[in-house]
């Protein structure tokens, strides 16, 4: 046992750069080496290239994309397995002499004159440049977003192609995961409604729980620590199976594999199709609004609180009812993020509804999940029909909503 595992903060594999310009694939390490073999002696890793076709190569041969999968031996035989994207470009690029002519208005936060901003654009484009170079050298981020592009075609479906560079970088791993026969799917905690093991004809309803970045690890305890598994933990039922799934350290919650969890539940038992739910806090506030954007069609109704999405891809929710909910003094996530979410979906004629807690911080899950009123309108929903609107949901969008515009 090593003492308060402060290793693990220092777990975390890079390369650097994730950016980059040669045949020569750059150099991975911890993000603090010293700390992680100072507690644990002797650290083995083995790290092997793929390139776009998922064939495992030894050197760049051309510019794109790149996977580097780390196999990672500790020393107390612990065995860890980490992921990073990795972008090749046609040479090698210096960010501080290359042209980055881009620009935005400065958020009006700062506090400074728009004329001002304007006159020392230079200055701001210089210094954009440095930090694009600092998260090359830190981050697989833009090599994600640069891999993403160099897939895309100009001219296809603007819309969804604009923000589909996650997605692909999400699938492109699933997929060489699955050749690997590495584990593509999350563990689970599974609550069975009272009734269903005598009633075995009967289809019940699905509701996915997505736990925030705090429950993340190799523990299922953990992921009791909030939402609906701390509800059931303390003796609730529900009229439904409830499925939460833990999500690795270091990593976000990934469409495919959680698809591919829905298809695993759904076989393994016997849920109605018809009436799959998905809710979540924090950044499963944000897997929430992912999943439903990515699958629109496979969900009766969601409900994430304190996330965030995408509203130039509130077209595709037009048919899922939601109910967002988000605190009023979140200085974590912006309830604006929620509000703008709603708006949009209502604007192209869909069903959407939001619960602000106005004294409330990050933590509003905890009075969205005592919401009794959440789980009879959730239940009552069907896919791809009208929204049952009940008791206690939202008519109108509260005011006051912090940052709005």
């Amino acid at each position: 046992m090593v003492p308060g595992k402060d290793y693990e903060a220092g777990l975390v594999y890079v390369f650097d750069p994730c950016v980059f310009g040669t045949p020569d694939f750059p150099g991975g390490g911890f993000s603090d080496d010293a700390l992680v073999r100072g507690f644990l002696g002797p650290v083995q890793v083995e790290t092997t290239f793929y390139n776009a076709q998922f064939q495992p190569v030894k050197t760049a041969d051309k510019p794109g994309r790149y996977g580097a999968v780390v196999r990672i031996t500790l020393g107390d035989g612990t065995k860890l397995i980490r992921y990073a994207t990795l972008y090749r470009s046609s040479r090698k690029l210096f960010w501080r002499t290359s042209p980055l002519n881009l620009f935005m208005n400065l958020p009006p936060e700062w506090g400074l004159d728009p004329a001002l901003a304007r006159s020392q654009k230079a200055d701001i484009q210089r210094m954009l440049k440095w930090m694009v170079d600092e998260d090359s050298s830190t981050s697989s981020q833009l090599a994600v977003l640069l891999a993403g592009l160099s897939e895309m075609k100009p001219g296809r479906d603007a819309h969804l192609e604009r923000t589909d560079c996650e997605a692909r970088d999400a699938a492109w791993w699933f997929k060489l995961k699955t050749q690997l026969g590495l584990p593509n799917t999350y563990p689970y905690l599974v609550s069975l409604p009272d009734g269903y093991d005598a009633q075995p004809g009967k289809r019940w309803p699905l509701i996915l729980f997505l736990h925030g970045s705090g429950e993340r690890g190799d523990s299922l305890v953990d992921v009791s620590v909030n939402g609906l598994p701390k509800l059931i933990a303390q003796g609730r039922k529900f009229p439904a199976i409830v499925v939460s799934p833990q999500c690795p350290e270091h990593r976000w919650w990934e469409k495919p594999d959680l698809s591919q969890l829905l298809d695993n539940v759904s076989a393994k038992y016997r849920v109605d199709p018809d009436r799959i739910c998905v809710t979540g806090l924090s950044m499963g506030g944000f897997g929430t609004w992912a999943l439903a954007l990515a699958e629109p069609d496979r969900f009766a109704a969601i409900a994430p609180v304190c996330g965030g999405g995408d509203p130039l891809d509130a077209a595709r929710l037009r048919k899922v009812p939601i109910w967002a909910f988000h605190g009023g003094k979140d200085e974590t996530v912006p309830n604006q993020l929620s509000f703008a979410m709603v708006k949009a979906v209502r604007a192209v004629g869909g069903h959407a509804h939001l619960t602000i807690f106005p004294n409330d911080g990050h933590d509003s899950w905890d009075d969205a999940y005592k919401t009794e009123a959440l789980y009879t309108w959730l239940l009552a929903q069907r896919r791809g029909e009208k929204e049952v609107v009940t008791a206690g949901v939202p008519g109108s969008l509260p005011s006051g909503i912090s940052g709005s515009r």
